[in-house]
């Protein structure tokens, strides 16, 4: 028959080099559980309807003083609890109840419940949806991140409409309105994720943000100087940031168009860019002729080892991290209230500028005709396209770099008068 356990024997049970038991001749059942790690636990093992069970009491607990409360599963257990709670238990067993059982019931309702949390519902769909577009990942994940701390730890079907809209509040008072609207399109997009994913019923169906401006929308084109001052502190600078806001000025792509830009998407000689439909806002693999300057700023990256992503740092991914990025750059170049979507509202406005007929401009910039004429007018206006970015092109040179005033000197006269 076993020995009875004492406190100092079992502060003094050293590891072995596989997991062992000793038990307690003192308590019918327990036994002291002694892993490789060291790590020390307390395990009840007493038959239940024809079979042996072993149910798990808790860690043990060394060098303390007993306590005045009761003795409960999973918590740290001294000796005398371990005792004292493994006779409670063993008086259930005769009872007819089965304590592993019910444990095991809890710990399953623990993990349902724990998978139905915001956040968890929210790394799902990171990990599932969007999770192969890292570009579109990046983009999604720091708007939903804005509501775990206030809500991610709840069941989502116990979320009411008030209490996201009260951390919408919240995002629009610290970062903005045109953050709050975003943040709110992504948790909509995520709800109804779920919702076609069971029988949840999204409460954000009917919640609108408008975001700041007469219209809900942005109207900033960048004067002359600002274009300046951005351009001129884009070259100036050595990382992937400063090449990257050149080239979407250049091309008067979206911020994720070009930040994901490969050098597979480019023509054998650089002159064409495919961007693919998954980045594309039309859903649509949209040709993009290059001119000579975008050429030379995609052509001035160097290659990486990770990848073929031109914009990167390590060419495995993306360029992202965009807030950090642009608040460095706001510092260097000295313009400040912009976003990097205003360079295409600017490179439109530089197209008119030029010259360039309004139609070509609006097909450069990949918004397509409307009516009739989207219907029979099948041309892809490539060359067109292309003379349109190179006047683009020389547009921003020059701005950035005006040529000095030309001044036609005045003859002078002959001398003498005609007669």
């Amino acid at each position: 028959m076993a020995k009875p356990l004492t406190a100092i024997a079992v502060a003094k049970a050293r590891a072995g080099a596989k997991r062992y038991e000793r038990p307690d001749g003192g308590c019918r059942g327990l036994h002291l559980v002694v892993q490789p790690s060291g790590a020390k636990s307390w395990a009840l093992r007493y038959r239940s309807r024809g079979r042996t069970v072993k149910l798990t009491l808790g860690p043990v607990l060394i060098g303390a003083g007993e306590s005045d409360n009761t003795p409960a599963l999973d918590t740290p257990l001294s000796l005398a609890a371990a005792r004292e709670l493994a006779t409670r238990t063993l008086r259930e067993v005769q009872a007819g109840r089965d304590p592993a059982a019910a444990k095991r019931q809890r710990r399953e309702q623990q993990h349902a419940a724990a998978a139905d949390t915001l956040q968890a519902v929210c790394e799902e769909h990171l990990r599932r949806e969007v999770g192969r577009l890292r570009t579109l990942e990046r983009q999604r994940r720091p708007d939903l991140e804005l509501f775990y701390p206030a809500l991610g730890q709840l069941p989502i079907d116990q979320i009411r409409r008030g209490q996201f809209v009260r951390v919408l509040d919240t995002i629009a008072d610290e970062r903005g309105q045109r953050r709050a609207g975003r943040a709110l399109g992504a948790m909509k997009t995520l709800l109804n994720w779920h919702g076609n994913r069971s029988d949840y019923v999204s409460v954000l169906t009917r919640t609108s943000w408008r975001a700041a401006g007469p219209a809900g929308g942005r109207d900033r084109v960048l004067d002359d100087a600002e274009l300046r001052a951005i351009w001129l502190a884009a070259e100036a600078d050595k990382g992937p940031f400063g090449p990257y806001l050149r080239f979407t000025l250049l091309t008067a792509t979206r911020r994720g168009e070009s930040a994901g830009l490969r050098r597979s998407e480019l023509s054998p000689d650089g002159r064409t860019w495919i961007v693919p439909a998954a980045r594309y806002k039309s859903k649509r693999d949209t040709l993009i002729p290059l001119s000579r300057a975008a050429i030379a700023i995609a052509a001035a990256q160097p290659a990486r080892a990770g990848g073929d992503h031109v914009f990167s740092v390590t060419g495995e991914f993306p360029l992202g991290n965009f807030d950090a990025y642009k608040a460095r750059f706001d510092e260097a170049c000295g313009v400040r209230g912009w976003v990097i979507h205003d360079l295409r509202r600017t490179a439109r406005t530089l197209l008119s500028r030029a010259g360039v007929n309004a139609d070509i401009a609006e097909r450069s910039l990949g918004h397509a005709l409307t009516g009739v004429r989207k219907i029979y007018d099948r041309h892809e206006f490539q060359s067109e396209k292309l003379h349109a970015f190179e006047a683009l092109a020389r547009m921003v040179e020059r701005i950035v770099r005006p040529p000095p005033d030309v001044v036609v000197p005045i003859r002078r006269a002959k001398a003498g008068r005609r007669k």
